[in-house]
């Protein structure tokens, strides 16, 4: 996360809409699948849910973000900011329609030209609310885009593939954002110029990655533990994105990701242990 204009940043609890709102949509989408029953989906390369799976596993994701991110900051860097809005728009749709797709055949039992009808407009639609112009058209598009991804990823990755990857994040966020191209890209783009990858709201500007992250682990909290343990992690997201936004009113960026997954996860596994 960063500051979108160069001043004294002060947090106050709107600061926190958009993680509110994409935690209220993964409780509305997480709770129908949680209880279905539905297969999961294999997105991890090694299936497996014990530590010699999950180290890989968490390596090959967070290498995959820190090359993306690279990418990105090279092009932007040689003038090719016309070219990222573009690949970022199409990835987006894209993303969406496949975790919709899933969704919807998880669920429901219609013909799949329906379902693929279906899919094809919730994308259509989100890829224009997140490239719109006005932050409230936009937060619909990242919200139901973050807490779409984060039910996927939090039904089908399993419980210790799942603490892993949460901690390579912690670290891979700490290291890209003050020494790698999350914190560059964040110096080299204005608030605003990528629509998608980031949202900006009021003063400040927060990596779709992240609403996807917290969205995970509260639906990991909800799928392996029930509602209690995802209200408890809902409550140590809320509390950990706070700290970050009191961590950011004395740095220019501080990441997102730290204090949030780490209360998070703390708030899923309190009910567990008490």
């Amino acid at each position: 996360m960063a500051e979108s204009e160069e001043r004294i940043f002060k947090p106050r609890p709107k600061h926190l809409l958009p993680v509110a709102l994409g935690l209220v949509a993964t409780g509305i989408l997480g709770y129908p699948i949680a209880s279905s029953g539905a297969p999961a989906a294999q997105v991890t390369p090694f299936a497996g849910n014990d530590l010699p799976s999950a180290i890989p596993d968490a390596l090959i994701f967070v290498l995959a973000l820190g090359a993306s991110a690279t990418i990105m900051l090279l092009m932007i860097r040689r003038g090719r900011m016309g070219f990222i809005r573009r690949m970022i728009k199409g990835a987006l749709i894209t993303v969406s329609f496949a975790v919709t797709l899933w969704y919807t055949t998880s669920l429901l039992s219609l013909d799949i030209s329906i379902l693929f009808a279906l899919s094809l407009a919730v994308a259509a639609l989100i890829g224009l609310t997140v490239s719109a112009k006005g932050q409230i058209r936009q937060l619909f598009g990242v919200t139901a885009l973050g807490a779409l991804t984060g039910v996927f990823l939090g039904y089908s990755i399993p419980l210790i593939t799942a603490l892993v990857l949460v901690g390579a994040l912690v670290v891979y966020d700490i290291v890209a954002v003050f020494r790698g191209p999350v914190g560059a890209l964040a110096k080299t783009v204005a608030a605003g110029d990528l629509p998608g990858a980031m949202y900006s709201y009021g003063e400040l500007t927060i990596g779709m990655g992240d609403l996807v992250f917290y969205s995970l682990v509260a639906t990991i909290a909800m799928v392996t533990f029930g509602l209690v343990s995802f209200f408890g992690a809902a409550v140590g997201i809320l509390a950990g994105t706070y700290l970050g936004f009191r961590a950011l009113s004395r740095y220019e960026m501080f990441p997102g990701l730290p204090f949030s997954l780490l209360l998070g996860v703390a708030g899923m596994l309190l009910p567990v242990w008490l």
